[in-house]
C-alpha cells in the first residue's frame, strides 16, 4: 500500500512537537489522516523523538502497521488494559476494572476510539444516572480515563479524547452507616458461637473481609499484642503493603480460647475456612433478631471500627494507617465525627 506523508498547510514544518513541557508527540498526516502519537519511554530528545517518527513511517510503508491501528477498536484497548490490571492490581480492583469497561461498551455501544468523545461521555452520565448512584457513574468514568491514560502511557494511542471531561458535581452518596454503642451491645449476644468471635474481632479491628477471612495464627503476635496484616500470594491486600493493627486483652483472650486447632487459619467452619455467604447471613440475621433497622453489612462493622477511633478522639492520620487506606482523603470521609473539644481547638487559631 502506498503511503503519502504530508503535513497540514496549517502547521509548522516542525513534525515532532513537544506538550506540556514533558513529552514528545508525532504529528504528520498519513492519506490526509493526521497521526499523533506520543513517543513512547518519556523521551526528552528531539532528536530521539524524530527518530521515532521515522520508524514510525518506516512500519506504515512496509505494512506492519496501518491506519486502522490509530483508531482502534475499544473491545482491543479494553483487552489491553485488563491484562495490565490482573497482573498489577489487586483481584478486587481488577474485577471492579473488568465490570465497569465491560458494562460502559454494552450500555454506549461504542466500537471505535474515535467513538469517544465528551460530548458521547455526557450522554453515557444522563443514561447511567437513570438507574444508578452519581458516586456509582462517577467511579465508571475515573475507570475509563485511567484505562485511556495507561494506554497513552504504553504508546497504544495518541491522547486520551475525554480527559477534559468532569465528574458530576454534587453529593455522590449518603453519610457512612455504622453501629452506634448500643446497637454492639445488642447484637452480639444474638450472635452463635461460631460467629461471635468473628463479629466481634471485626469490630475491634477494622480488618476487611477478605484479610479476616484467610487470617491465620502466624499473623497475631500474642506477646506483643498485634495482628499483622499482610500481603499473600493467593490472597493480597488491597494496597499491597503491610500493616499492624493492636489488640486490646478482651480481644487477645477471645482468640486464644479459639485456639484449640492446628489449622492455619484463625476463623474455621468444619475444615474449612469461613464461607463469605455464610457470613453475611449470619449477620444479616443476628441483626435483625437484634432488632436492628440498618441495612447491616461486613464492610459497616469496618466502618463502625473508624467511627469510632475517631469520636474517641484519635487522629485521622492514624486511623488512615490503621484501616490501610492508601489516601488520607479516604479517611477523611469521618471527619465529620471528630470530638467537638478537637474542632474548638481548630477555632482557637488566631489567624
Amino acid at each position: 500500500m502506498l503511503f503519502i506523508f504530508n503535513r497540514d498547510p496549517r502547521e509548522s514544518a516542525m513534525t515532532v512537537r513537544k506538550r506540556y513541557a514533558r513529552h514528545y508527540y508525532t504529528d504528520f498526516y498519513a492519506h490526509g489522516k493526521r497521526i499523533v502519537r506520543k513517543v513512547p519511554g518519556g523521551v526528552t530528545n528531539r532528536e530521539v523523538a524524530q527518530q521515532y517518527e521515522n520508524d514510525l513511517k518506516l512500519k506504515m510503508l512496509k505494512g506492519e502497521i496501518g491506519i486502522s491501528r490509530i483508531n482502534p477498536d475499544l473491545s482491543d484497548l479494553i483487552k489491553e488494559y485488563l491484562a495490565f490490571s490482573r497482573t498489577n492490581k489487586a483481584p478486587a480492583s481488577y474485577s471492579r476494572d473488568e465490570v465497569a469497561l465491560r458494562n460502559f461498551i454494552s450500555v454506549t455501544g461504542h466500537k471505535k476510539l474515535s467513538d469517544l468523545t465528551p460530548r458521547s461521555i455526557e450522554k453515557y452520565k444522563q443514561t447511567r444516572l437513570e438507574t444508578m448512584s452519581k458516586r456509582t457513574v462517577n467511579l465508571e468514568i475515573t475507570m475509563l480515563k485511567a484505562m485511556l491514560n495507561k494506554m497513552v502511557e504504553l504508546g497504544a494511542i495518541p491522547e486520551n479524547p475525554i480527559k477534559a471531561v468532569k465528574k458530576i458535581r454534587g453529593p455522590e452518596s449518603k453519610t457512612l452507616e455504622f453501629l452506634t454503642r448500643d446497637e454492639i451491645d445488642v447484637l452480639l449476644p444474638t450472635l452463635s458461637p461460631t460467629y461471635y468471635p468473628v463479629i466481634y474481632t471485626f469490630l475491634k479491628t477494622g480488618l476487611r473481609k477478605n484479610e479476616l477471612v484467610y487470617l491465620e495464627w502466624e499473623d497475631i503476635d500474642f506477646d506483643k499484642m498485634l495482628i499483622r496484616v499482610v500481603n499473600k500470594k493467593a490472597h493480597p491486600t488491597k494496597s499491597y503493603k503491610p500493616r499492624y493493627i493492636p489488640m486490646d486483652k478482651k480481644l487477645a483472650e477471645l482468640l486464644r480460647s479459639i485456639k484449640r486447632t492446628k489449622r492455619s487459619y484463625v476463623f474455621v467452619t468444619g475444615r474449612e475456612t469461613l464461607r463469605k455467604n455464610n457470613l453475611i447471613t449470619n449477620l444479616k440475621r443476628a441483626a435483625k433478631k437484634a432488632g436492628i433497622r440498618k441495612n447491616v453489612t461486613v464492610h459497616m462493622l469496618r466502618h463502625t471500627y473508624a467511627s469510632h477511633l475517631v469520636m474517641a478522639g484519635v487522629d485521622l492520620p492514624t486511623v488512615k494507617t490503621l484501616l490501610g487506606h492508601a489516601d488520607i482523603h479516604t479517611t477523611m470521609r469521618y471527619a465529620h465525627l471528630a470530638p467537638d473539644h478537637l474542632r474548638q481547638a481548630a477555632e482557637k487559631l488566631s489567624f
